[in-house]
C-alpha cells in the first residue's frame, strides 16, 4: 500500500488455531501497535505484559474478560484497558481492535498459565 493507508491481509499475521486470528493494522511506525483480532473462542493462556499496555475495543460479539482474577462480561462497544503487569484472558466470540503501547515484543510477553476447565468455574 503506502505509509498512510493500511489494508487488512487476507491471511492472518498471527494466530492460535481454534482460539483467535490476528491481523496487523499498524506495526509500531508511530510508537504503537494496532491489530484486528478475530476471537474465535478466546485465549489459550492467561497472559501478562511486562512493558506494554493493552487497549481493546469490541467491534462485534460478546464474551468474558478475566482481569486480575476479576470477571467482566464484555460486549460490542466496550473498551478494555489492561495496565502493564496485569494478568488477563478473554473468552468468547468477538471481533476487536487491540492497541499496544509500546508495540508487542516477545521478550516482554508472559503466558502465565493455561486456561482449563477451571476458567468457567472460577469466574462464574
Amino acid at each position: 500500500m503506502n505509509d498512510y493507508i493500511k489494508k487488512i491481509s487476507n491471511k492472518p499475521d498471527f494466530e492460535q488455531e481454534n482460539y483467535f486470528k490476528g491481523y496487523y493494522l499498524s506495526r509500531g511506525n508511530l510508537g504503537i501497535e494496532v491489530d484486528y483480532i478475530d476471537m474465535v473462542s478466546g485465549h489459550q493462556f492467561f497472559q501478562k505484559e511486562t512493558k506494554s499496555i493493552h487497549i481493546y475495543y469490541i467491534i462485534e460479539g460478546r464474551g468474558i474478560a478475566c482481569i486480575d482474577e476479576n470477571r467482566f462480561e464484555i460486549e460490542q462497544g466496550d473498551t478494555i484497558e489492561i495496565p502493564v503487569g496485569t494478568e488477563f484472558a478473554f473468552k468468547g466470540k468477538m471481533k476487536m481492535i487491540e492497541i499496544m503501547n509500546p508495540p508487542f515484543e516477545p521478550s516482554t510477553h508472559i503466558d502465565t498459565r493455561k486456561i482449563g476447565d477451571e476458567f468457567d468455574a472460577k469466574f462464574r
